[in-house]
């Protein structure tokens, strides 16, 4: 398939302080965390790089510095808006390893579609809000910077402001979808559970 006119960021920011060791590169089913994201995205997106001040993860992408400290994913975002190569920019995070690619893929499509009609921003949600993985327009740069500068760090909440017209921000609620592929690796204990869960045949 023709990859989507859609830059892909994994944001891999974080300080991984509850897993004790880099999450980044810790192997999940033998293979990096940062590895599988980008192998996804590379699924389908036109350009993948990766957000974080990291330069050690230059041999799976390109990475792009984020310019504020403290701002959780936030700061990612921005960065990635900054250094976006396509309209759109996609967002996901490092340490979710069991989204499929094609739910991502279905997600991007459908925004795109709907770009023509004024949407500007998105973020799945399965059974609860899940704003780390987004999409949005690279013009809302200015606005969700303008967000940061405020002193608002949640992303939830920049999502909502960063569009340049009310209503054009909504949530992708995929159909089938489970909430098990939304576990975050921040531990050793759920770095088993999700293991164990992506070996099992019944949930592939």
């Amino acid at each position: 398939m023709q990859p989507l006119p859609v830059h892909g960021f994994v944001l891999a920011g974080g300080r991984s302080s509850r897993m004790g060791v880099d999450k980044a590169t810790i192997l999940f089913c033998g293979r990096p965390l940062i590895e599988i994201a980008v192998e996804k995205l590379r699924t389908f997106c036109a350009d993948v790089s990766i957000a974080g001040n990291r330069d050690d993860l230059a041999a799976y992408a390109e990475v792009v510095q984020e310019m504020r400290l403290e701002s959780g994913p936030a700061a990612g975002v921005e960065a990635g808006l900054l250094a976006a190569k396509q309209e759109w920019v996609m967002f996901v995070p490092v340490d979710v390893p069991l989204v499929p690619a094609e739910l991502l893929r279905r997600w991007a499509e459908d925004v795109l579609r709907k770009s023509e009609l004024g949407l500007q921003a998105s973020n799945l949600f399965v059974e609860v809000n899940q704003p780390a993985f987004c999409m949005l327009r690279r013009k809302s740069l200015v606005k969700f910077s303008d967000g940061l500068n405020a002193g608002e760090r949640r992303l939830s909440q920049l999502l909502r402001l960063s569009p340049l017209a009310d209503g054009a921000h909504e949530t992708y609620e995929p159909d089938g979808a489970s909430s098990q592929w939304f576990m975050n690796i921040n531990t050793p204990q759920e770095l088993a559970e999700a293991e164990a869960w992506a070996q099992h045949p019944t949930n592939q």
